[in-house]
């Protein structure tokens, strides 16, 4: 979830930290180009864990929930250090592109042809994100930066909750069972996980403005794409979601 990433404070640099006049400076360009490279990356390791996910679960036992928890500090790897971001952003796409190859395979088996839903889904959330943030419509304010990342935040303890409480085989049905409640709530995130996108919409502009270090580009897209996958995650689960309700 880039809002750990992405905020307000991303590019506040002491003075020593900022860029020489002389040295190159993020660019939105460049920034395109470094997501794009860790989307490819992420994309090829997801069609080999589409490939072997039914023996990577039935073998792995809890080393696919090991692998999460490795993405989770590679991101607050990348927060705590910047200049680690292009390896933690390869590293990065490297396990989550596996990772959610495999899961996307076990939907798929289960619900036929929920992953071309998802990805459809997620594609046009993101350009409709893009086109509301170019043209103005919506503006990522303190206040409504300060709400998204609440939320975020709130989501993430919930999510461990459930799973702590799950250790001790408690399930919490309002996640799990496709009830109304269960998809009122998983609609709730996907919408929490696009508005994350007007928040690293506007902090890459911040950088760039402010003349932020080319290096940041990694970090940025970093972001991005950790937003992204979080999005694609939770669509493919509403989905799901409302097909077993069906």
């Amino acid at each position: 979830m880039s809002s750990q990433m992405l905020n307000d404070h991303t590019f506040t640099q002491a003075p020593a930290t900022r860029a020489p006049a002389a040295a190159r400076t993020m660019t939105l360009t460049g920034t395109i180009t470094k997501a794009l490279v860790l989307l490819v990356i992420a994309g090829v390791c997801a069609s080999f864990g589409w490939s072997v996910a039914l023996d990577w679960f039935s073998q792995s036992g809890l080393w696919w929930l090991f692998g999460y928890f490795m993405l989770i500090g590679l991101t607050i790897a990348a927060v705590n250090n910047p200049t680690m971001a292009m390896v933690a952003g390869f590293l990065y796409a490297i396990l989550m592109g596996f990772w959610m190859g495999a899961v996307s395979r076990m939907y798929e088996l289960v619900y036929d042809g929920i992953v071309a839903q998802a990805l459809l889904a997620s594609v046009g959330v993101f350009l409709g994100c893009l086109i509301l943030y170019l043209t103005g419509a919506v503006r990522a304010t303190p206040k409504f930066t300060r709400i998204v990342i609440m939320a975020t935040f709130g989501i993430l303890l919930m999510y461990l909750m459930a799973f702590f409480l799950s250790l001790f085989g408690v399930d919490l049905l309002m996640i799990t069972e496709p009830s109304i409640g269960a998809i009122l709530l998983s609609g709730a995130i996907c919408i929490v996980a696009a508005l994350n996108l007007f928040i690293d919409f506007a902090v890459i502009d911040q950088g760039i403005e402010r003349k932020a270090p080319a290096a940041m580009e990694w970090y940025a897209a970093f972001g991005l794409i950790s937003t992204l996958v979080w999005l694609y995650a939770e669509v493919l689960r509403f989905l799901a979601l409302l097909r077993s309700r069906q």
